[in-house]
């Protein structure tokens, strides 16, 4: 919610806080991929050396504390250090998907439960793409252009401030009984896990899939106010945050339901196939589709299938690649994505990112399915 909550709403935050300049503005999203780059590493191992409730922590209270300070920002400068402060404790959080299923959750619910963490994120993203725009709309209408943004600020800040006190006081580290056969495992520690990653085929060839994939995803939902400003039958406000907020919706049920199916046939490959092969398609068209029903069913269906690979994905790698900590496989993918993510942002074009979907496509028929 924190990193894509100026993307819908770019031109107008420009005209506020900086003359204009929306590329400024893009740097609000960019940081959190530019950040995540030197803090992956440190993030994965506090949360394997410290555990899931104090590694994690660290993030969540830098993500409650700067997600609250950014409401009473003077000027772009303090916007941009305290969006900086989020970032750094974006990779804490996205970095312990797996050591939350790992901890808390059976072989046979391991892709469900990285689903239902990817959804938790998604649903801040459907918040910031949905309601941003309805509101900086109404209070233009009124004729109080920045009063839009204090409000979306300040209500984005009470709610970081308070998930943080409920992770605090609720989130435990791990269950007393573990939940699977690995629940006591003593991991590899991360230089270890690190060098047998890179070992592994399989791991190298998800590692380039997510370089794609993600970078591609994260680049789409940083420039959707590019992407759909064209031509389209309603207002371009509303058009950007609504097929914006359909792709994640997408992506909403595709992880959950994507996810749970892959549990239910052990199945892993198959799946990643199947949505690389959708992605070509689906990006061609929510680039080049003028109708704006057709529109809106290319973007929920772009989520729907697109981000369906993350969780599955991470849930290979677990298992593809077991000793390892599971916060050292997950904070490599996550990494690859935020690092290729720049590099679509920076030189953003649909088409490329389209012939990458086929690069993937190629590369993920060389993966080897799980074995039971």
């Amino acid at each position: 919610m924190l990193w894509i909550t100026f993307a819908p709403i770019a031109r107008d935050v420009a005209a506020i806080y900086t003359g204009g300049d929306t590329d400024k503005i893009d740097l609000l999203a960019l940081v959190f991929m530019l950040l995540y780059i030197p803090v992956s590493f440190p993030a994965s191992w506090c949360i394997d050396k410290f555990g899931l409730k104090k590694g994690t922590g660290i993030g969540v209270v830098m993500v409650g504390i700067f997600g609250f300070l950014r409401a009473f920002s003077p000027d772009f400068t303090w916007l941009l250090i305290f969006q900086v402060g989020c970032a750094i404790g974006q990779p804490f959080v996205l970095n312990s998907f797996t050591k939350v299923a790992a901890n808390w959750f059976s072989e046979k619910e391991a892709a469900i439960a990285n689903g239902l963490a990817t959804v938790s994120m998604l649903l801040g993203l459907i918040i910031a793409m949905f309601s941003t725009g309805p509101i900086v709309s109404y209070y233009k209408a009124m004729g109080n252009d920045k009063t839009g943004i204090d409000v979306i600020l300040l209500i984005f800040g009470i709610y970081s401030l308070v998930a943080m006190f409920l992770y605090l006081i609720l989130v435990k580290d791990k269950p007393a009984i573990p939940a699977n056969a690995h629940g006591d495992e003593v991991k590899l520690n991360m230089t270890r896990g690190l060098k047998a990653l890179f070992r592994n085929r399989d791991f190298i060839y998800l590692l380039l899939i997510f370089f794609i994939g993600l970078g591609a995803f994260n680049a789409i939902t940083a420039k959707v106010d590019v992407i759909f400003n064209r031509p389209l039958s309603i207002m371009s406000d509303v058009t950007t945050g609504l097929m914006g907020g359909l792709i994640i919706a997408g992506g909403v049920f595709g992880a959950g339901i994507l996810a749970a199916l892959s549990d239910k046939y052990r199945k892993r490959k198959l799946f990643i196939v199947l949505i690389l092969i959708l992605a070509i398609p689906l990006t061609l068209m929510l680039a080049y589709t003028f109708n704006y029903i057709l529109l809106c069913f290319v973007c929920f269906f772009f989520g729907f299938f697109l981000v369906a690979a993350l969780p599955i994905g991470l849930t290979y790698a677990t298992e593809k690649t077991h000793p390892v900590p599971e916060a050292t496989s997950n904070g490599m993918l996550m990494l690859a994505g935020q690092i290729s993510g720049i590099v679509f942002v920076l030189g953003f074009n649909m088409l490329a990112l389209a012939a990458l979907f086929a690069v993937g496509l190629l590369l993920s028929l060389k993966l080897r399915e799980i074995e039971d």
